[in-house]
């Protein structure tokens, strides 16, 4: 019996926990698709802090692109070992292609009614984004402006994705945080592009931002979210100086399973 999309993403969590990154990462990928081809991609996590998605899929998606874009990550597009010595994932990026924000939505059906087509939009955008730094990695600059531009043109059609405004929760403040990553990169890439055609061979300019504002979303094993790295300090137990946690309320939650085991 196959497994459905919530045990597929707990497995991940326990590949990624132990560092087996690749499996991590495939487990993640074979998740997303249960969901989209067999369950209800609206299923929603009770209880999600508002710094999180509370979508199960919108979770899932942010660990796989984490992984996907994260910066030195071994994972590259194509069919074999790119100039850089690292190993593809052409199923991986396969999927990721496939959610791209130029893609129409008709090629997702399962997103359905006005939440449904919400998801499917932040997906795209955070999609896009990773597309873009993948194409700028590999010199294509035209298509990363272009990767970002369709993300920043779907998500003006989601008023809170667009900005950064007091009040936003969930899905909306993942996406909106994103998306004004993507504006600034996207700034960086036409003032290159300006210096480059006035000083050839210039590498002056911004920085852009390298790693998506995706943080690493940690799950139990009984689906309830543990922490979340990236986004706020990791705090170590002051006992036994092993178990990570987010914060006091990530320890008082895992408090009664901790003193058993160490």
């Amino acid at each position: 019996m196959s497994k459905n999309g919530k045990a597929l993403f707990i497995d991940g969590e326990h590949h990624y926990e132990a560092g087996r990154i690749p499996e991590a990462f495939e487990t993640y990928r074979r998740a997303v698709i249960q969901i989209v081809d067999h369950e209800d991609v609206l299923q929603k996590i009770p209880g999600v802090p508002a710094h999180f998605p509370q979508e199960m899929i919108a979770l899932i998606w942010q660990n796989f692109i984490a992984i996907f874009r994260e910066s030195g990550s071994p994972f590259t597009r194509g069919k074999r070992k790119l100039h850089s010595g690292h190993p593809s994932a052409p199923e991986a990026y396969d999927l990721v292609y496939a959610f791209r924000p130029s893609g129409s939505s008709r090629a997702h059906p399962e997103f359905k009614g006005p939440q449904g087509k919400r998801l499917l939009k932040a997906m795209q955008i955070i999609a896009g984004f990773a597309l873009a730094i993948l194409a700028w990695n590999e010199g294509d600059r035209s298509t990363a402006a272009k990767r970002y531009q369709e993300a920043l043109d779907i998500a003006a059609t989601h008023p809170p994705f667009n900005a950064v405004t007091p009040g936003l929760m969930h899905l909306d403040r993942i996406v909106a945080f994103e998306v004004q990553e993507i504006r600034k990169n996207l700034a960086i890439l036409i003032d290159r592009d300006a210096i480059t055609a006035e000083v050839a061979g210039s590498n002056q300019g911004g920085l852009r931002k390298e790693v998506l504002n995706v943080p690493h979303t940690r799950i139990g094993d009984d689906g309830n979210i543990l922490a979340q790295q990236g986004t706020f300090v990791v705090a170590t137990d002051a006992g036994c100086k092993k178990i990570a946690y987010c914060g006091v309320e990530c320890q008082k939650a895992d408090w009664k399973k901790h003193k058993t085991t160490h």
